[in-house]
């Protein structure tokens, strides 16, 4: 692996051949939107330093910029037995800044990364469970040159993935991907980082029946909801927002990679942050993002005492309606519905709450118990 100082060098005696030409906008940039490649490089430095953290280069762009990805986890091996974890990892795959003037997808890669290397016991618990890989910037050479969408060749990344002839992106991404699927602990979360200027808001792209199955369907409003619940209510949109293969699948796509090949065993999807004036909270929707991944890969909640975790005695569904335990000064309960979507919420605190069925809507979902550091999901009878 190249070494960053060397990289860095590199970086500044490129010279671009004159047979490269690539598309112009007006969204284009001639300062990397405030993140270059040389601020990848100054984090990379601060990352590293981290005893839990590996940095590779996963391959190079057209122009010889190494593509970075920072692999977090409490093993250098990956596969060492780690003290306080018991059985197999899980792996989770997020990458980020494909279109470079998506800059917003850098920022919360980033902030997942400084989440996942926080010092507190819920960081500590995802790197003993689980293998986060975060490629922090996909398209080193389109934000160099300041071009809004498109490699050095002109080419958009994002649409690559099905061509006869490669990208050398999209080259090392697929790779890689192959080589983790190939290994003894496959990718189970595949998330696709990015920022969306027309809407401005915070969604998924939701791959529809017609190019996906309806099993997947319901696996990836599972995903989402688990997202959500780990923000406030309006944070992220809901599931429906935005539909996408309604007719088929988009094989052009890193999605459609995932489903050729692994069809249901990995949830592959879009996150799309807000490109506009104003958007923050990159933090909260780093910490949303990873936790909402560990707990699908995990099937359950992480990063908290086995003790303080809600179990399902704590919700109880009887004749008269849902009686949920107390669960600490700061507990709450919330009934969702299939789609994910919040219909009821109230406060369990010291003395637990009771919701009569009579105020409950006749559907199937599920009812989700927060406790000071923990989120329990419990699936309502389909009948009551």
């Amino acid at each position: 692996m190249p070494s960053l100082s060397r990289i860095a060098a590199v970086v500044l005696s490129l010279v671009v051949g004159a047979a490269v030409s690539s598309p112009r906008a007006a969204s284009d940039s001639t300062d990397g939107w405030g993140y270059g490649y040389d601020s990848l490089l100054r984090d990379l430095r601060e990352w590293k330093n981290h005893r839990d953290v590996r940095l590779d280069s996963i391959g190079a762009t057209l122009q010889g910029r190494a593509i970075w990805m920072v692999t977090i986890s409490d093993s250098t091996d990956s596969l060492g037995a780690v003290p306080l974890r018991e059985g197999p990892k899980k792996r989770v795959v997020f990458h980020a800044r494909t279109h470079p003037a998506e800059v917003q997808s850098q920022r919360i890669a980033n902030e997942a990364i400084r989440f996942l290397l926080d010092s507190g016991e819920l960081a500590g618990r995802l790197r003993r469970e689980f293998l986060f890989h975060v490629v922090p910037m996909y398209n080193p050479d389109g934000v160099e040159m300041g071009l809004s969408r498109w490699n050095a060749n002109g080419i958009d990344l994002e649409s690559n993935w099905n061509k006869p002839a490669l990208q050398p992106e999209t080259k090392a991404l697929k790779a890689r991907f192959e080589q983790m699927m190939a290994g003894t602990i496959p990718v189970e979360v595949a998330l696709n980082l990015h920022s969306d200027r027309l809407n401005c808001t915070r969604f998924f792209f939701m791959h529809d029946v017609g190019g996906t199955s309806s099993a997947f369907v319901e696996l990836e409003k599972k995903f989402i909801a688990g997202v959500q619940a780990h923000a406030r209510q309006g944070w992220f949109e809901d599931w429906d927002f935005i539909q996408s293969w309604v007719e088929a699948t988009g094989t052009q796509y890193p999605e459609g990679f995932w489903w050729i090949n692994h069809r249901e065993d990995v949830m592959a999807m879009t996150y799309e942050d807000a490109n506009c004036t104003g958007a923050d909270g990159f933090d909260t929707t780093a910490r949303a993002l990873v936790l909402g991944a560990a707990d699908y890969a995990g099937a359950g909640s992480v990063g908290i005492d086995p003790r303080a975790r809600p179990t399902d005695s704590d919700v109880v569904f009887e004749r008269s309606g849902i009686r949920i335990a107390a669960t600490g000064r700061t507990g709450a309960w919330e009934i969702r519905d299939a789609t994910g979507r919040r219909i009821l919420s109230g406060k369990a605190g010291l003395h637990g709450a009771f919701v009569p069925w009579s105020q409950v809507p006749a559907t199937t979902g599920f009812v989700v118990v927060r406790g000071a550091s923990s989120i329990r999901t419990v699936r309502l009878p389909p009948r009551w």
